[in-house]
């Protein structure tokens, strides 16, 4: 593949955002080094290798570490990504993602476009590194390459693309990028328990008053959407571990919603049982 550019074709960046990512952060820089201009690492405080890996791939590659603060969340530090950049166009990545050589030059093409502020991408998805055709996970085609100037982020969990641009300004792009997910499964549900949090932070913001019926149909229609309406079938023994996996993902929103508004603070257990004690002396 031959992606290198004239003197006159427009630069091209890379932002991603980092958390102890030293398994997957060398796979993401070869795939990158050798055709791209910069690739700006936003590090969330990282305690393995993760700045040593970096800080080592060459003057590519700018490394800012900066922790997320109370009340910010991953578009703050994509959006500070953007502000580090200084490349024309800028392709928004995660650590374990991986450009296909059909998609680089497309992306490649593409920038030289002046007709365009922006391009949609869809993804190849891994899951228990299985690729998956259904499930809910081939639906994925958002705005994550774009003009500098015209892209930032918003959102909490799950980052919302806002471009600056009129739907004609935005292409489609046919190339996929490989997302290889998790090495495991108990990563995926470590990160679910995370999920969860926010989750349950955004039921709240709705004003969503959680009852009994909120563990069980929510789970099941979204169980039911993934594995039957986006065809997580087609995945076999993965697409039904999906789609439990879903079930049991969404029970857990509703549960730690239900446990925030309604669980009695510890403190007044203590007591309680302090007050039984004391109602109660042990006669000897």
């Amino acid at each position: 593949m031959n992606c290198s550019k004239s003197n006159a074709s427009p630069t091209l960046g890379v932002v991603a955002i980092a958390l102890n990512e030293e398994r997957d952060l060398p796979g993401f820089l070869s795939h990158l080094v050798n055709w791209v201009d910069e690739i700006v690492i936003i590090d969330d405080g990282s305690t393995d290798r993760t700045a040593e890996i970096a800080r080592a791939a060459g003057p590519k590659v700018k490394f800012i570490s900066t922790p997320r603060q109370t009340g910010e969340y991953y578009s703050h530090q994509r959006n500070k990504g953007i502000d580090t950049a200084t490349s024309d166009w800028l392709l928004h990545m995660d650590i374990d993602e991986r450009v296909t050589p059909e998609l680089a030059q497309e992306i490649a093409s593409a920038i030289r476009e002046p007709g365009k502020d922006g391009y949609r991408f869809r993804r190849l998805n891994f899951f228990l590194h299985r690729p998956m055709r259904g499930g809910g996970w081939q639906k994925w085609n958002l705005v994550h390459l774009a003009r500098r100037e015209k892209f930032r982020f918003g959102g909490k969990m799950h980052e919302t693309c806002l471009l600056d641009a009129p739907l004609e300004r935005v292409g489609q792009l046919q190339g996929f990028m490989w997302h290889l997910n998790d090495f495991d499964y108990v990563e995926r549900v470590r990160k679910n328990m995370v999920y969860m949090q926010v989750e349950a932070e955004n039921l709240e913001e709705r004003g969503v008053q959680v009852r009994w019926f909120h563990f069980v149909l929510p789970p099941l229609r979204r169980m039911f959407k993934a594995y039957f309406l986006n065809g997580g079938y087609r995945d076999g023994a993965a697409g039904v571990l999906y789609a439990m996996h879903v079930l049991t993902g969404t029970f857990n929103w509703y549960a730690t919603a239900w446990a925030r508004a309604n669980c009695r603070p510890r403190a007044d257990l203590e007591n309680h049982l302090s007050q039984l004690w004391r109602s109660k002396p042990i006669v000897e």
